[in-house]
């Protein structure tokens, strides 16, 4: 059977479980927590694909990568999982997830790049304006790299602002070398 049809129907009922018990932001919590732990152990990925750990003990790990703790949606999703045999999917069905909750409250994910760190005030007016400007709940990871000189880069699902010095140079420097052509 095919992965993706089974990841999305594990996410698509959890994500319905979850609404039905208005837990959806906290497993939505707990799932983004637990794709970034799949994603920096792979040791985590491999204990679920490892067939002489008991489910028990995978479950175990998995509350443990959550954060130590789980809404009771997540933990009924995990059980089935496990009984199912599906832990081979598991990162799949996290990932997922996470991409139908965005879908469905309209959460777009974007990535802002400055020269320099920015305060928790000016990042978070900056995102008050950009939800106006978009008519949707964002999340935004902030990123210093002084390789852009001056101003932002803004990467919003495929749109891309780029109001940078680094930004506003190379498009000059085009300009001069398609005039001396």
């Amino acid at each position: 059977m095919d992965i993706g049809l089974i990841s999305s129907r594990y996410a698509d009922s959890l994500l319905q479980y979850a609404v039905s018990l208005d837990q959806q932001d906290e497993v939505y919590d707990r799932m983004k927590l637990l794709s970034e732990m799949f994603m920096k152990m792979p040791a985590l990925r491999r204990a679920m694909m490892n067939p002489s750990v008991p489910a028990g003990d995978k479950k175990k790990i998995l509350v443990t990568a959550c954060g130590g703790s789980m809404p009771s949606s997540l933990s009924r999703m995990t059980d089935l999982i496990l009984r199912n045999e599906r832990e081979e999917n598991l990162q799949y069905i996290v990932l997922r997830f996470i991409d139908l909750y965005r879908e469905k409250f309209n959460i777009q994910r974007g990535k802002l790049v400055t020269a320099v760190a920015i305060d928790e005030e000016t990042e978070q007016q900056l995102i008050s304006r950009i939800q106006k400007m978009v008519k949707a709940d964002i999340e935004i990871e902030s990123v210093a790299d002084p390789g852009i000189i001056g101003g932002f880069i803004l990467t919003l699902d495929d749109f891309r602002w780029d109001a940078s010095i680094s930004g506003e140079l190379a498009r000059i420097r085009n300009k001069f070398q398609k005039e001396q052509l």
